[in-house]
């Protein structure tokens, strides 16, 4: 993937903006966290969001076509003064007249006055995160449908149009007068990420992997791989340190609390049970398959659990010794057919 494409992905996005909003060294950290160094901390990452049964009603009564069920990338916080920020990550700008405009009908009023529904005395800014050279557009697209929201008797929120951009092998992230006004910044824009060239593999900065998967179908299922990869890493881990005269037990829920470094539990309800799938489809049970029948057993999986007995030394080890270079192959076998794809997608219709 080349660094422009880069900038359009649906998952780059997505983490990128999470990343912003985690507590990192002040030096040496992943991407320049934004968001936290402004007060502002995760309340949900992907998790619908229903509007208020009253607003739903004007909705469906306007006669216009408004998503009642609105489903934000991220939403932060911040406590001092009770602001937040309500994220939507787009690959491009789109018309106030696309199908795509029905999505964002829906994320506009939510960020309204229904909000203060969802948070009391909350002021929500919505925000628009995009490739920069879409900025202009995208504004233009939002200032239209908020107009047209506003005419039939609804109420939408303010918003403001962020900026993607690459600046030789630095990405810079840009904002508007909306933000800075909201949150207080000092400046316009921030160097978020350096070091990426049409080389980069995005892949280790995800803490959450996107339902859209790589955007090359030639390469469908590399980030959950990736993911993958990082899971097997956290148990191998467990495992070496922990005594092996003693049983081990984890549960999916632990070792992807882990793996996203604690941002799992802000996930909404459909993206945690896809995560749980992934990794009980695509670790546990092969994992398992490979290992039952053993007498004594070696593997137990119970729901969204795994066991490891400690049994004799020798069997300990054999295991242990399995599980490093399974990770090499094991992983990509593991993975289902083409066509079995959707299994995961559809975790979050």
């Amino acid at each position: 993937m080349n660094a422009e494409s880069l900038l359009r992905d649906p998952g780059f996005q997505l983490n990128l903006l999470i990343w912003m909003a985690k507590e990192q060294p002040s030096a040496g950290y992943v991407v320049k966290p934004v968001f936290y160094e402004n007060g502002f901390v995760i309340v949900y990452v992907e998790n619908p969001f229903p509007l208020p049964p009253e607003t739903e009603v004007q909705a469906g009564s306007s006669g216009l076509d408004i998503s009642i069920k609105p489903e934000p990338e991220v939403i932060l916080r911040r406590e001092r003064d009770l602001k937040a920020l309500y994220f939507e990550c787009k690959a491009s700008s789109f018309s106030p007249t696309s199908t795509t405009s029905r999505q964002a009908r829906g994320h506009l009023l939510a960020a309204g006055p229904a909000f203060a529904e969802f948070a009391p005395g909350h002021r929500c800014l919505l925000c628009y995160v995009i490739p920069e050279k879409d900025r202009d557009p995208m504004g233009a697209c939002l200032v239209q449908l908020a107009k047209e929201l506003s005419g039939n008797a609804l109420r939408p929120g303010p918003t403001s149009v962020h900026g993607l951009g690459l600046e030789e092998d630095k990405v810079r992230y840009s904002w508007d007068d909306g933000f800075k006004n909201h949150v207080g910044a000092q400046v316009y824009s921030e160097i978020v990420l350096e070091n990426v060239t049409n080389d980069t593999d995005p892949s280790p900065l995800f803490l959450v992997f996107s339902p859209d998967d790589y955007p090359d179908p030639k390469r469908q299922d590399l980030y959950r791989q990736a993911f993958l990869q990082r899971v097997h890493a956290v148990l191998l881990c467990d495992l070496h340190r922990y005594p092996s005269t003693a049983d081990y037990e984890t549960t999916t829920d632990q070792l992807l609390d882990r793996t996203t470094d604690g941002v799992f539990k802000y996930c909404g309800r459909g993206r945690q049970r896809a995560m749980r799938l992934l990794v009980r489809e695509r670790m546990f049970n092969p994992i398992f398959n490979q290992w039952r029948g053993e007498v004594p057993e070696t593997v137990v999986i119970e729901g969204n659990s795994i066991r490891a007995l400690s049994g004799t030394p020798k069997k300990r080890e054999a295991f242990m010794q399995w599980l490093e270079t399974w990770r090499q192959d094991g992983l990509e076998k593991s993975r289902p057919p083409d066509g079995q794809l959707s299994l995961f997608h559809s975790e979050f219709s």
